[in-house]
């Protein structure tokens, strides 16, 4: 399933509605609302084309929500206030009034911010398939992600894991992860592979030690989503403590640059995760082919969500390298979108 593409602007907003019913009623009963509202679609039609308005506008609302918790709407957000109201007549029109009254700070937001989700909790599928690729290649990987955000997912050795109750990683972390093996039998290595160099790439990055871009994820989470935050709070003062290196850049312009800088004899492992979805086919065939041709000159491992998703409910997360035979691909594991589980 690729991006959606809507006709209408409301009908992106009433989609939102209708897939967030039970994982953020706050946000479902707002979209329900807004994607009747023609002043509400106004301000969201700032976001430039291509882009996800609702979860944009309603970012945006969050984000200048939090430096304003005495508004009345702050009182129907869990992350804001506790205990939160719950969704009731008065809480679109305190979203509305509130959208109103600031259109001219949202609207800013809505043309420059991106719905970069930072997932940590991704990190726990990242853990058993980085450690199969580490026992597949000779000494330490060289670790470059794709579309990182922030790069907290390449932390993953430096966070603690909880799978069903068998608890791996980084035992000095201030944050464990926890996620469900439904199926198979993932390596759960009790110490995290070792990582010589890491590296994101991304066309928008993210700088954990600036406020703004911080309170930005924050943001992105649902209102309701606490276990969440609390684990996105975790590695955010992990990374502050020693922040990814970043580039700014295209992922298939200056991909090669960034792998010049590694010596050609470290294996590498690229990671992406839910990156290729949003990217054009013929970008991802480009992208397809410069790694392919990469792993016949030097050890390279690629490590890439399907750009074809199963519709919400998972993701495939499929395992390139070359080999004696050519070019081998090995689907890992299914995953949860957030990490919640493994199979």
């Amino acid at each position: 399933m690729s991006p959606r593409r809507y006709v209408r602007p409301s009908d992106a907003v009433w989609d939102l509605a209708v897939r967030t019913d039970d994982s953020s009623p706050l946000s479902s009963h707002l979209c329900r609302e807004a994607a009747q509202d023609s002043d509400i679609l106004d301000i969201a039609a700032a976001v430039p084309e291509g882009r996800q308005a609702p979860h944009l506008l309603l970012a945006a609302v969050q984000y200048l929500l939090d430096r304003q918790p005495d508004h009345r709407l702050a009182e129907y957000y869990p992350s804001i206030t506790q205990p939160a109201r719950d969704p009731d007549d008065g809480c679109f029109p305190a979203f509305r009034e509130f959208c109103l009254d600031h259109a001219d700070d949202i609207r800013p937001l809505l043309r420059t911010r991106r719905t970069q989700t930072d997932a940590v909790r991704r990190s726990a599928v990242l853990y058993p398939a980085i450690t199969q690729v580490a026992r597949a290649t000779d000494g330490p990987l060289a670790l470059v992600e794709l579309g990182p955000s922030a790069g907290l997912n390449m932390l993953f050795d430096r966070y603690r894991y909880d799978y069903d109750g068998l608890v791996v990683g980084n035992s000095d972390s201030p944050i464990t992860i926890e996620s469900s093996v439904r199926r198979g039998d993932p390596p759960l290595s009790e110490t995290p592979p070792a990582i010589r160099s890491r590296v994101g790439l991304d066309r928008n990055p993210l700088d954990v030690t600036d406020e703004a871009d911080r309170d930005w994820l924050r943001a992105l989470v649902w209102p309701e989503h606490e276990a969440r935050r609390a684990v996105l709070d975790g590695a955010l003062t992990v990374a502050h403590e020693e922040p990814p290196r970043l580039v700014e850049g295209d992922m298939l312009d200056d991909l090669p640059a960034v792998f010049d800088e590694i010596p050609s004899d470290v294996p590498i492992c690229v990671v992406n995760t839910l990156v290729l979805y949003q990217v054009p086919a013929e970008l991802n065939e480009a992208l397809t082919t410069v790694l392919e041709a990469q792993m016949v000159e030097r050890p390279l491992h690629w490590l890439t969500g399907r750009r074809d998703l199963s519709g919400g409910e998972s993701v495939e997360l499929d395992w390139k390298r070359q080999t004696d035979d050519g070019i081998e691909t090995t689907h890992l594991v299914d995953y949860e979108p957030h990490g919640a589980w493994l199979s």
